[in-house]
């Protein structure tokens, strides 16, 4: 018997203790990126993928809120990590630069 699904494609991006970019490159041709943190994933298509990219750029500005916490916003999920997984974060981020 012949199997003619084609399996996705999986490359690690990025990835840290607790957190970890992929790109799947699915069988129609589509890609999509996930960003694990922890628990939580977001699914980016590509033109989302692009924004968060330039979002990244500019990572090393970014302050905490006035409670210490950062804020990261995404269509309809947000996101509030302390200053340790803040850190954990930009490191995953500045792994995608490699």
């Amino acid at each position: 018997m012949s199997n003619n699904t084609s399996e996705p494609h999986i490359e690690t991006l990025s990835e840290t203790e607790n957190f970890d970019v992929q790109k799947i490159g699915e069988p129609d041709g589509e890609t999509i990126y996930y960003l694990q943190l922890g628990r939580a994933t977001i699914n980016f298509f590509q033109e989302e993928w692009d924004e968060f990219l330039a979002f990244a750029d500019d990572i090393g500005q970014i302050k905490p809120e006035e409670d210490g916490y950062y804020s990261l916003q995404f269509d309809n999920v947000d996101i509030w990590l302390d200053g340790e997984d803040w850190a954990e974060f930009k490191n995953l981020v500045l792994g995608l630069k490699k």
